[in-house]
């Protein structure tokens, strides 16, 4: 029996006939990966260690603890770290690699061509004042007295330091400053950070840093440090 053309659905009103029928395939999200899974596993691992650095230090820091806050269960956790040290320096070498990636951009910026200094004491506030500061130093007093912490903890600062300051002699040579100058001006300018870091652990007073540091900018200016001869290290 033949189907009446008023029985047939009219297309024009009804444009979602014409699609294609979506499959269950199509319906589900895309299955991560198992290297996937296992990135953003390690991701919930090292955050949850840098959480408890920062709260409890290095000697209050325990893989069990660590498990628990990622969500993951001790024996989860020693699929990817298989002791302690392993996971503390995973964690800060993925701290420093962010460090890395972040001074790079504003090494790069508009900022930093125009006023390197400025920009370099930004770059030094991220890393010396921010949140990961306590961490490091946690696991920097660790490495004094841990051979299994000693040598790779040196090795990701070393390297970097190394990368930073050649992003910055790049950034600072590039604004017209000498070889001499930039390095000096790079130096002093991360020692007073650091003094002001340490400070920090007990008294942090970011308002009163900010006017110091602006008034070393001013001396900067003034020439003050053009004379200073010291490579970067």
């Amino acid at each position: 029996m033949r189907r009446s053309a008023s029985a047939r659905p009219d297309l024009r009103h009804s444009p979602h006939l014409l699609r294609p029928a979506r499959t269950e395939s199509a319906r589900r999200p895309p299955r991560r990966t198992q290297e996937s899974r296992s990135r953003a596993a390690r991701e919930k691992l090292l955050r949850a260690t840098l959480e408890i650095l920062q709260e409890r230090g290095y000697a209050g820091l325990t893989t069990k603890e660590v498990a628990a806050r990622a969500g993951f269960s001790n024996g989860a956790l020693m699929h990817h770290f298989s002791t302690k040290a392993d996971l503390v320096i995973a964690a800060g070498a993925h701290i420093y690699e962010r460090h890395i990636a972040e001074g790079r951009k504003i090494a790069a910026s508009d900022m930093a061509r125009n006023d390197p200094l400025k920009a370099f004491i930004a770059d030094c506030e991220n890393v010396y004042l921010g949140s990961s500061f306590i961490p490091t130093i946690e696991m920097m007093v660790a490495a004094r007295s841990d051979p299994l912490m000693d040598a790779p903890f040196d090795a990701f600062m070393r390297d970097y330091r190394k990368t930073m300051n050649e992003i910055w002699m790049r950034a600072f040579m590039r604004a017209g400053y000498s070889e001499a100058e930039a390095s000096f001006t790079i130096m002093s300018t991360l020692y007073v950070i650091r003094g002001m870091a340490i400070n920090s652990i007990w008294q942090k007073n970011m308002p009163y840093y900010r006017s110091f540091l602006r008034e070393w900018v001013k001396i900067e200016k003034a020439g003050a440090l053009k004379s200073g001869r010291v490579p970067v290290r």
